[in-house]
């Protein structure tokens, strides 16, 4: 579905073009049988039929006109028709197929018998009556189609014009009747003969004729401004319900017209007198919604097209109207008085009034059309006659010098040399034309020219903004101008410049600018939203934008991504920007996109290397902060270390050495990584220095500082901790666990891990943690292996997004009684870096190992 949607916005142009094309020779074709085939021979008077027995009739003349064809056959009322051309007459039906036969100007032969009973032999001259009606519906049609096709080329994205040439469409559709025999003497039989025709005509016919009145009342509720209860969806809705339900009535009673053999023919004429109402009422409103957007106009330039708009269309309804009630009124018959009825044609003259307003007023942006129409017409027009003229007195001069014979070869070689400088010249004489004849378009051209120039040179998102601002408000003298410029923190768009917005506090949270530049990128190079796309691009700002004034948003997007949008209102001419002029706009807006974009780029590399200058220095710093030598005691082998997963980390180790015989060893962890955790490490650091001075129990330690941290500590972050102090000289550790990972000892190839009760420091007050925190002793021996480390370690994961875990762990501090700490430590990153490969580190990693000598 969204490739045939892309496929037909793509080349809708090109449809379009075929469309009135053929609609076009279907529309000359209507007014070819209008004139000529679907005409009625006429002898001016009313044949009444007069029954005599069931299955005969009598056809008796009344209404003769005095001096009309048939009175001057001698033929009078109260005559009755016997023959017409010696053959006998059944019904009148019969009577007029054969009088049909003859052509215009010839005689046909009448039996006629006198109320005296004398019979009578004259010749009647044959006219032809024309059906005004579809000849007027044909014209119309076609004039409607083309001004539709000039304005919808124009915009083809444009409500109105999508509308105008509907109308067209429709107009040509509901006038193909007259190929059809639907309102003559062959009705009845052309539907029981061509039942298929007959129903392929009906729905096109119907349907057409019945969406003309609803399309109309719509364009002039959007033409020249649309009114705001137009755009709701209900009003749509209604719309298209109504068509579709008198559509389907309609349809449905002609095809039963056939299927019933004419039985509910009563029910079709019912219709069509309620349809006809339904007609009346609709073009009233039309004539209204034309007179109150005339009054709407703001000033007299603008109340001038729409005042063409008002009397022409209402011009069309006393046609209408004279047509309907005065014409039937004032003749006795259309027979014998079709000059009355002819006025019905003067209606072609609403269309072409509609067209001088358009074309004088430029109105529906045709402008843009006529006006690349005779720029390029009149250069090419130019530049060929040049050529053609410096071809022929080319070949007639050299031609005398080289011989008739060799006369063709030389024009050809001159006929290539020209070819080749055609275009530049075409293009270089269109330019000459634009200045001249249109210098507020070239003074354009020369500025923007010279900004995309300019602004690719300039450094700074506010420098850019600046200059571009300078441009279109100084330079190009817009009075209505913004700049909606993205803010990729919040995914925003704010109206960061303006000139002429009576609120500039303006933001855009919701926002569909891609989807619809897509699919206007399809159809054109110069996409371009317009006021009938606000609903869709800005659904909770459209009626915002529109009453500030803004008629064109030109998006700025890089590599499918929204850079910001310019906001115009109308050029200091007082148009709509169109053609040349977008080009020229999207130009410039899709420069500027790249410098704000290299702006924006530029300007985070250099705060992202501030960043990274700063977190390099808190690294430095976090690493001064850590053990910066090993204590030396007496019997015991230690080292430790701590490898941050970003620049900082929230591990934490210290070496705390209380005298020559006593060390305590802490390991912390903070929940989370990055800066944030490194500050909750530094503050942590600085309690434990302090409260082991104060007492050489980690329990008490813990306790105390669980208490201060619980009042500083964010709620959503805790600390894990080891703390264990180390006697030499009782050969003994203390240790306490705060939810951190277990103390790991190797001994004789064996490894123990030690879990003692107690939670995170940070996650409550007192009461829990101080109860539930265990303190053990353990009695240490030769060679053996004490291992603190943080959960970085053993959840280090690989590719797989497999854990490292703790059975590695244990299995590396097997068999290492007679190894250094050092080579012990080692081992473990060596391992951990060969399990992870190529996945990144997914936290910070720590170690102690103290080895007993």
């Amino acid at each position: 579905m969204n490739d045939l949607k892309r496929f037909l916005l793509k080349y809708r142009l090109n449809i379009a073009s075929g469309l009135t094309l053929i609609l076009a020779f279907i529309a000359v074709l209507s007014i070819y049988f209008s004139l000529e085939v679907r005409v009625t021979s006429n002898d001016e008077c009313i044949w009444d039929p007069i029954k005599v027995t069931q299955d005969s009739i009598k056809m008796v003349f009344k209404n003769v006109k005095i001096e009309g064809v048939t009175y001057n056959a001698g033929i009078r009322n109260g005559d009755l028709l016997l023959q017409i051309d010696n053959k006998n007459l059944k019904t009148t039906f019969e009577a007029q197929r054969i009088l049909n036969e003859f052509k215009s100007g010839e005689y046909a032969d009448y039996t006629i018998q006198k109320p005296d009973g004398k019979i009578l032999h004259t010749k009647v001259y044959v006219k032809k009556l024309i059906q005004f009606g579809s000849l007027a519906a044909a014209i119309s049609g076609l004039l409607y189609l083309l001004i539709g096709f000039l304005v919808y080329t124009a915009k083809p994205d444009g409500l109105a014009q999508k509308l105008f040439f509907a109308i067209g469409i429709l107009g040509v559709l509901s006038a193909i009747h007259v190929f059809f025999p639907l309102n003559d003497i062959y009705f009845k039989s052309f539907i029981t003969d061509h039942s298929v025709v007959a129903v392929f005509a009906a729905i096109i016919i119907i349907a057409s004729q019945t969406a003309i009145p609803f399309i109309s009342l719509y364009f002039t509720w959007s033409f020249p401004n649309q009114f705001q209860f137009s755009k709701k969806k209900i009003t749509k809705i209604i719309i298209i319900t109504s068509v579709l339900i008198l559509s389907l009535l309609g349809i449905s009673l002609a095809i039963s017209l056939g299927v019933t053999n004419f039985a509910t023919q009563k029910y079709f004429n019912t219709y069509q007198k309620i349809f006809n109402l339904f007609l009346i009422i609709l073009y009233i409103s039309c004539a209204v919604s034309l007179i109150v957007q005339y009054f709407k106009a703001k000033n007299t330039e603008n109340k001038k097209p729409v005042l063409i708009f008002v009397l022409a269309f209402s011009f069309g309804l006393i046609i209408q109207f004279y047509v309907g009630t005065i014409a039937p009124a004032i003749s006795d018959t259309i027979f014998n008085s079709p000059e009355y009825y002819m006025p019905i044609v003067l209606i072609a003259i609403v269309p072409v009034a509609y067209a001088y307003a358009i074309l004088k007023y430029h109105l529906l942006d045709v402008s843009i059309v006529v006006r690349n129409s005779i720029i390029y017409g009149a250069a090419m027009a130019t530049v060929a006659g040049i050529y053609f003229v410096v071809i022929y007195l080319l070949g007639q001069g050299i031609g005398s010098f080289v011989g008739a014979d060799n006369q063709g070869f030389v024009a050809g070689i001159f006929f290539l040399i020209f070819a080749f400088v055609f275009q530049s010249t075409k293009d270089r004489f269109q330019d000459f034309l634009t200045r001249k004849f249109y210098p507020e378009q070239f003074a354009y051209q020369k500025v923007l020219i010279q900004f995309s120039n300019d602004v690719s040179t300039v450094v700074g998102t506010d420098k850019i903004l600046d200059l571009t601002c300078a441009t279109f408000i100084d330079a190009l003298k817009i009075n209505k101008f913004g700049i909606l410029l993205r803010d990729y923190s919040k995914d925003i768009l704010t109206l960061s410049r303006g000139i002429g917005f009576s609120n500039p506090n303006c933001t855009i949270e919701k926002s569909n600018l891609i989807a619809v530049f897509n699919e206007k990128a399809l159809v054109s190079n110069t996409p371009v939203i317009e006021q009938q796309d606000f609903i869709r691009v800005f659904p909770d700002k459209a009626d915002r934008l529109i009453e500030e004034g803004v008629y064109s948003i030109i998006p700025m997007i890089v590599k499918s991504k929204v850079v910001g949008a310019l906001l115009f209102g109308l050029k200091y001419s007082g148009s709509k920007f169109g053609g040349k002029d977008l080009e020229l706009l999207n130009a410039a807006a899709n420069q500027i996109a790249i410098s704000l974009e290299n702006a924006r780029l530029y300007q985070s590399e250099s705060e992202k290397i501030k960043i990274e200058r700063d977190l390099d220095l808190a690294r430095k710093i976090q690493q001064g902060l850590l053990p910066k030598c090993v204590p030396n005691l007496n019997g015991l082998d230690i080292c430790g270390e701590m490898i941050p997963a970003m620049q900082v980390g929230g591990d934490y180790y210290d070496l705390i050495q209380l005298s020559d015989t006593k060390l305590f060893v802490a390991v912390g962890d903070v929940s989370g990584k990055g800066l944030s955790a490194s500050l909750y490490m530094t503050k942590l650091q600085t309690m434990v220095q302090i409260a082991t001075k104060i007492s050489t129990s980690p329990k008490e330690i813990l306790i105390e500082i669980n208490k201060r941290l619980y009042e500083s500590i964010e709620r959503s972050w805790f600390i894990t901790m080891t703390l264990a102090l180390f006697d030499t000289e009782t050969k003994t550790v203390r240790f306490c666990r705060a939810g951190h990972m277990p103390l790991l000892t190797a001994n004789n190839g064996t490894v123990e891990s030690i879990k003692t009760e107690g939670i995170g420091l940070g996650l409550e007050k007192g009461e829990v943690f101080d109860r539930t925190l265990q303190e053990v002793e353990i009695k240490t021996k030769s060679n053996q292996i004490f291992a603190f480390f943080s959960d970085g370690i053993t959840e280090a994961m690989n590719e797989k997004d497999e854990m490292f875990g703790e059975e590695k762990l244990t299995e590396i501090l097997k068999g290492k009684a007679n190894t250094r700490s050092t080579e012990v430590m080692n081992k473990v990153w060596s391992e951990v870096k060969y399990f992870r490969g190529s996945a990144l580190p997914n936290d910070d990693m720590t170690m102690v190992i103290v080895k007993v000598n």
